[in-house]
């Protein structure tokens, strides 16, 4: 709490231009004293960087010292936890110096992960008509955009932040490619998993990302073969499992997709048995069917308990 008061309270040292003009700190000394709080910063001192902030401030630093003086300030608040703190040294800063895009940039990162998508996305904006090629703003703007699903306007800031990264970024590849499947842009998101699966040929999530992209072409049997993968990388999920089951059973596999739910066996609810069900069906296995649609129509478990009595009343009425 100390620091927290001793930083602000450097914050309230008056600004103005006579400040600047008499009786001020000599440069020398000053750039001592930034040079000081640069060093504490990086060693983790906030509490020193507070110090020298406050006596530096009383001092009448000049312009230049004070804008770099907030950013260490606004840094320390963040590291500390205090994002609140932190946005009101950087939107301070930024209204003194407004052609300064770190504090444009530290207030979008701060807003994207606080939640504040909206709030964000003019600042990102900002940096980027300056530093286009910024990475963390193309991901930050891009990332805002999908969290307000504006999942079009995404897409190319994504693609930008990708490629200027060199298709390094593993975690930013599977957010692009799991991003590109909530849109439904089969081609890109599997272009993108493409790409992350050179980086990391052993993440089940993936192929889980390649199964549904095949199963929204329509194409159930790559997509079985892809959701096989990920189950075999996956040492548990049995709503893997139950997936697997589905895209064999809707690519006419139906010894496949009856093989696959034992390993996730009747009592992971209605669904399960839904499909084992209709596998039987498939086969021939009609009274074997109507078993399983029975018990899964008694589960009571909503809409799959709905839809297996209608499997049941249908195959009675036969």
């Amino acid at each position: 709490m100390k620091r927290v008061v001793m930083l602000t309270a450097a914050l309230l040292v008056p600004v103005n231009a006579a400040a600047f003009l008499f009786g001020g700190i000599s440069d020398k000394k000053a750039e001592d004293m930034l040079a000081g709080m640069a060093a504490n910063f990086e060693n983790g001192d906030c509490r020193s960087v507070a110090e020298i902030s406050q006596t530096l401030f009383r001092e009448k630093p000049s312009s230049a010292i004070r804008e770099k003086a907030y950013s260490y300030i606004g840094r320390c608040y963040e590291s500390q936890g205090l994002p609140d703190k932190a946005i009101t040294v950087y939107k301070l800063a930024y209204g003194l110096y407004p052609e300064n895009d770190f504090f444009a940039a530290r207030l979008a990162s701060i807003y994207l992960k606080t939640g504040f998508y909206a709030t964000a996305v003019p600042l990102f904006e900002k940096v980027l008509k300056g530093r286009s090629d910024d990475v963390e703003a193309n991901s930050g703007l891009a990332r805002c955009y999908a969290s307000l699903g504006f999942l079009s306007k995404a897409k190319p800031y994504y693609s930008r932040a990708a490629i200027l990264g060199d298709f390094g970024d593993l975690s930013l590849l599977k957010e692009y490619a799991a991003q590109m499947l909530r849109k439904r842009d089969w081609e890109e998101a599997a272009l993108i998993a493409d790409y992350a699966l050179k980086l990391a040929p052993g993440d089940a999530a993936l192929y889980e990302v390649m199964a549904r992209v095949a199963a929204g072409r329509g194409d159930y049997k790559q997509a079985a073969a892809h959701m096989r993968a990920a189950v075999k990388l996956k040492s548990s999920g049995t709503e893997l499992v139950l997936e697997l089951a589905l895209l064999e059973f809707l690519g006419g596999n139906y010894e496949a997709a009856l093989s696959a739910l034992p390993a996730a066996g009747t009592e992971h609810g209605a669904l399960s048995l839904v499909i084992r069900g209709m596998a039987l069906y498939k086969k021939g296995e009609r009274a074997r069917a109507l078993e399983y649609f029975k018990e899964a129509a008694g589960s009571g478990q909503s809409f799959i308990s709905a839809f297996a009595a209608a499997l049941a009343k249908g195959e009675m009425g036969k």
